[in-house]
């Protein structure tokens, strides 16, 4: 096996691609044609924003070999339905890099840009070797199909949310003075049908029909299963069960167009306050542009930030989607959004992502970390995490505070 370093030579290419516009993937499959050297798409952003390269690859035989990092033995079976099976063993491959969907398709001899892993399965474990001593090996096997010519691009499926847009306006009259939230966590349309949340919508529509001064909607992330429409799998490249993408997009195109005019009949003023999630965020921030177009009298927040905060009145209430810092989020509040945080006469925090409740008061911010609706998959079958309630909340708030809880 032949190592090789992360060079000057490799430095000074990446910089010169990156200057020509390609994307850090395609960098990574150049440097792979060009050098042999297998990086990870992540690497090579790194070394593009901040000048340094991982220490996964400036360590001792760590992660840059060339093809013939695959062993012998690699077993390739075509199956009847169009796919291709590959099974061979990697040395030098930890948990980190399986999960990396490029590196994996490039150690199996197959071009990112031409393949999409249908399903991918890692077996870890430790060898001794006269050369090397203790060494590690692993199995990957994946299954592979090759990428359609007619893909969506991001671009496209923007289009696809806008396309024959009527915009939707409604009078709008205030009923209270109280101000409504409805956070909206951890949806994962896909895995959630619009039948899932049918009973749980028509209470909150009851409730809505009380008539507020302003509703916010609280996008809070993970509103679809999976990031991508031909293959199911999260931001990251983390592998899903398999959705339906386009049934995901329909089912939670029928759920908004449900809740925001009846927000818009019953308020003076809608607010949808959107964060970005790990399984879906591009997703979320195209579906709000869809949004955008429908209801032109709804003000929304898009953005793929970590972290955003908003004032309610004198009420103070800080968004994340709960995966990044969950233990310093009062204190980032206080640091990041002093406007906030100097102007509000109580303060909350608001977040998803673990799919289970609670709630604490951290030194006079109450932080709620909130449920899911979705019913449960597969994985959390299996390892058993199937206990948590399955909620929708409505907080109403007066100018100063929270004055009721409503559990639908």
């Amino acid at each position: 096996m032949a190592n090789i370093k992360w060079t000057d030579e490799h430095k000074n290419r990446v910089t010169e691609l990156g200057k020509q516009g390609l994307s850090s993937s395609k960098i990574a499959q150049k440097l792979f044609d060009e050098f042999g050297v297998n990086l990870s798409r992540r690497t090579v952003s790194r070394y593009l924003s901040t000048g340094h390269t991982s220490s996964r690859y400036d360590k001792l035989k760590k992660n840059t070999s060339k093809v013939k990092d695959v062993k012998r033995g690699t077993e390739i079976v075509i199956n009847k339905d169009g796919s291709t099976t590959s099974t061979t063993t990697i040395e030098n491959m930890n948990r980190e890099k399986a999960k990396d969907v490029d590196f994996v398709l490039r150690a199996h001899g197959f071009d990112p840009e031409d393949w999409d892993i249908v399903s991918a399965k890692s077996n870890f474990w430790q060898q001794n070797s006269v050369e090397k001593g203790l060494i590690d090996l692993c199995q990957s096997k994946i299954t592979v199909k090759p990428k359609v010519d007619n893909e969506l691009t991001p671009q496209d499926i923007a289009k696809l949310f806008k396309k024959d847009i009527t915009p939707y306006k409604v009078k709008q009259t205030s009923h209270n003075s109280h101000n409504l939230v409805v956070p909206l966590p951890d949806m994962h349309f896909g895995i959630t049908t619009l039948e899932d949340v049918k009973s749980h919508l028509d209470k909150l529509l009851g409730i809505l029909n009380k008539g507020y001064k302003t509703i916010v909607i609280e996008q809070l992330g993970d509103l679809f299963h999976s990031s991508q429409m031909w293959s199911s799998q999260t931001m990251r490249g983390t592998m899903l069960d398999e959705v339906d993408m386009v049934q995901a997009i329909e089912d939670a195109k029928q759920f908004f167009d449900i809740l925001v005019p009846a927000c818009l009949n019953n308020s003076t003023s809608v607010y949808i306050k959107q964060m970005a999630g790990n399984h879906s965020g591009n997703m979320e921030y195209v579906f709000m542009e869809y949004l955008k177009a429908k209801y032109p009298q709804v003000v929304i927040k898009n953005n793929i930030k970590y972290r955003d905060a908003y004032l309610l009145d004198n009420v103070g209430i800080m968004i994340a989607h709960g995966d990044l810092a969950p233990k310093n989020l009062p204190m980032l509040m206080a640091n990041e959004f002093g406007g906030v945080w100097s102007l509000s006469h109580s303060k909350e925090i608001h977040k998803g992502h673990f799919h289970k409740e609670k709630t604490v008061d951290e030194g006079g911010v109450i932080s709620r970390q909130l449920g899911t609706v979705k019913p449960n998959d597969k994985y959390e079958i299996m390892n058993g995490w199937t206990l948590s309630k399955k909620e929708l909340y409505a907080l109403e708030y007066d100018s100063d505070k929270l004055v009721a809880e409503w559990h639908v």
